[in-house]
C-alpha cells in the first residue's frame, strides 16, 4: 500500500529515486556515484525499506489487537464498528508515515499481489514478508505485556484475539468470504496507489450520439495517489463490517500468523494463506486488465 506510483515502486527498490513534493529526483543526474558507494546506498534503501515494513507491520498488528484485548477486558460486547474505525484510522496514519520508507503493504497478501503482477522483485517479496511476520509476532508479545490477566479462562491475550472462523461455518464459507474480502482490499490499493492514469482532469465521452453516450471522467495519477492512503484506509475500515461472523476477518494474513502463533491457536491457519493469497493474486492482476495504462 502506498501513496506512490508503481513505477517509483521500481525505482525505490533500484534506490536510486525519490519524490519530493510530485516531483522525481534521481540522484545519478546529479552526481555519478562510485559503483560501490551506490550498491551501498542500494542495499541501505533496501534496509531501511524492509525494517520500515517490520515496524509498520508490528505498530498495525498491535494496534487491532489491543483494540479487540481492550474490550475483551471491558467485558463489553464484540463492536464491529469500533473495530472498523481503529483499523481504519491506523490504516491511514501508518500508510501516510511508511509510504515513502516501504510502501506500507503490512499484509503479506498484498505483497505477493505486487511480486506476481511484477511490481515487486521475488526477492524484496520474501524480504518484507519476513519483516511481516516477524512484526506480528512481536506485536503479539507486546500484547502479552502490556495486557496482565488471563483471558478466555486461562488463555492469554494473544489467544483470546486470534482469529479463527465461527463455529457454524464450513471451510467453503470461511475460504469464499476471505477470498472476497482481500479482493476488495487489493483491488482498491492497486487502483488508488499503482495506477497512473493521464495528467489532469479530463472528460471522455464514448459514443456517436449525445442521447446514447458514455462519460468517462479521470484524474491524474498524482491526484489519486495522495488520496490513496484515506481510500485504503476506508476500505480496512468497511471490510471490518463484513465477514467477521465467518471467517474472522482477517484479510491479512500477518494479522493471523502472529497470535495464532503467541497464543498457539492454528484453527484452519492454512486458510487464511491460500484463500488470501488467492484474493489478492486476482485483484492484482484484475485491476492490471481494467487500469488504464491496459492496452
Amino acid at each position: 500500500m502506498s501513496s506512490k506510483r508503481s513505477d517509483d515502486y521500481q525505482d525505490l527498490e533500484e534506490g536510486i529515486t525519490m519524490e519530493d513534493g510530485g516531483s522525481v529526483i534521481k540522484e545519478e543526474d546529479e552526481k555519478p556515484l562510485d559503483p560501490i558507494e551506490e550498491q551501498n546506498k542500494k542495499r541501505w534503501v533496501l534496509i531501511r525499506a524492509v525494517l520500515g515494513e517490520l515496524l509498520c507491520t508490528f505498530l498495525f498488528v498491535y494496534v487491532l489487537c489491543a483494540t479487540s484485548a481492550n474490550f475483551i477486558r471491558l467485558g463489553s460486547p464484540p463492536n464491529p464498528v469500533v473495530g472498523g474505525l481503529s483499523t481504519g484510522f491506523a490504516a491511514v496514519a501508518l500508510i501516510y508515515s511508511f509510504a515513502d520508507v516501504s510502501g506500507a503493504h503490512f499484509n503479506p497478501a498484498v505483497t505477493f499481489a505486487t511480486c506476481v503482477t511484477r511490481k515487486t522483485s521475488i526477492t524484496k517479496g520474501l524480504m518484507y514478508v519476513g519483516a511481516q511476520l516477524v512484526g506480528s509476532v512481536l506485536a503479539s508479545l507486546i500484547l502479552l505485556a502490556t495486557f496482565p490477566g488471563n483471558f478466555s479462562g486461562d488463555k492469554n491475550a494473544a489467544y483470546a484475539v486470534a482469529i479463527a472462523p465461527s463455529e457454524d461455518a464450513n471451510i467453503g464459507n470461511a475460504f469464499l468470504t476471505e477470498l472476497i474480502l482481500t479482493f476488495i482490499l487489493v483491488y482498491v490499493i492497486f487502483a488508488v496507489a499503482f495506477d497512473t492514469v493521464d495528467n489532469g482532469v479530463k472528460t471522455k465521452v464514448v459514443g456517436k450520439s449525445s442521447s446514447n453516450n458514455l462519460t468517462i471522467y479521470t484524474t491524474s495519477g498524482q491526484t489519486k495517489a495522495g488520496f490513496a492512503p484515506i481510500a485504503i484506509g476506508f476500505t480496512l475500515g468497511f471490510l471490518c463490517f463484513l465477514g467477521g461472523s465467518v471467517s474472522g476477518g482477517a484479510f491479512n494474513p500477518a494479522r493471523v500468523f502472529g497470535t495464532a502463533l503467541v497464543g498457539n491457536k492454528w484453527t484452519r491457519h492454512w486458510m487464511y494463506w491460500i484463500a488470501d493469497f488467492l484474493g489478492a493474486g486476482l485483484a492484482g492482476f484484475a485491476q492490471k486488465f481494467f487500469s488504464s495504462s491496459h492496452k
